[in-house]
């Protein structure tokens, strides 16, 4: 998470991308906040205590990557840790749209 906050800060912010973080699974909101401030993230972070987002987004297992295109369209998704070199460049791909 820090990387993608550092590409977020970094590049993403100014070109209008957002990224939210959605905490859930066998976690508390106070755990997620004591996360979000031990790691500095900057961007927006949640707590779905029932897992709604999960549930509407299929996802099952953490942490898993959702990039929504311009209409809000699931462009990627992606389940398990994955390299800032491979989010940035389904980040570019939804960039160039």
């Amino acid at each position: 998470m820090p990387a993608v906050d550092a590409l977020y800060r970094e590049e993403l912010q100014a070109a209008g991308v957002h990224i939210v973080g959605v905490s859930q699974f066998n976690t508390t909101e106070a755990e997620t906040v004591a996360f979000v401030e031990r790691n500095g993230l900057t961007f927006p972070n949640v707590y779905d205590e029932s897992a709604q987002l999960a549930t509407a987004y299929g996802i099952s297992g953490v942490p898993t990557y959702v990039f929504l295109d311009k209409e809000g369209r699931i462009a990627h998704r992606s389940a398990g840790a994955r390299g800032v070199a491979l989010i940035q460049s389904w980040l570019n791909d939804l960039l160039a749209e």
